[in-house]
């Protein structure tokens, strides 16, 4: 099973993890971290290598799928530190821009697909879920 861990400023990967649960139930073997104004960068990227770390022992080895807010913010390039610091040997993955579609289609298919399978999913997920809802239902 394929783990999940969502990094963000602030609450907000708090906040997804309670929306996902409300239509999901609690989703298994997923943690989060928020930055928050005052934070040291270099906490937060210790905080995410020890995650990756745990997570991927309680993974048994599928991996880490991570999912940050903003590619380029804080919380993306201390999960980037992180990566480099574990190198290649630690199984694990990163996508930008989280939002709640993404979040559901990870957390409902970590049993089900690998880590690559999972990021690909991730990724049409994502951007698909992205649409002017006055164009979808013609207002």
């Amino acid at each position: 099973m394929v783990s999940l861990l969502l990094v963000t400023h602030g609450d907000l990967a708090k906040a997804l993890l309670d929306s996902a649960a409300l239509i999901m139930g609690e989703p298994p073997l997923i943690e989060s971290y928020g930055l928050y104004h005052g934070d040291d960068i270099d906490e937060l990227k210790e905080k995410v290598k020890n995650a990756i770390i745990r997570l991927n022992e309680q993974s048994e080895g599928d991996g880490v799928l991570v999912l940050t807010d903003l590619f380029g913010g804080s919380p993306s390039n201390a999960t980037a530190r992180s990566f480099y610091e574990l190198g290649d040997d630690a199984k694990t993955e990163c996508i930008t821009g989280v939002n709640l579609p993404m979040l559901l289609e990870a957390a409902s298919n970590t049993s089900y697909m690998s880590l690559e399978e999972l990021k690909k999913a991730c990724l049409i997920s994502g951007p698909q879920s992205i649409m002017s809802l006055r164009d979808k239902i013609q207002i």
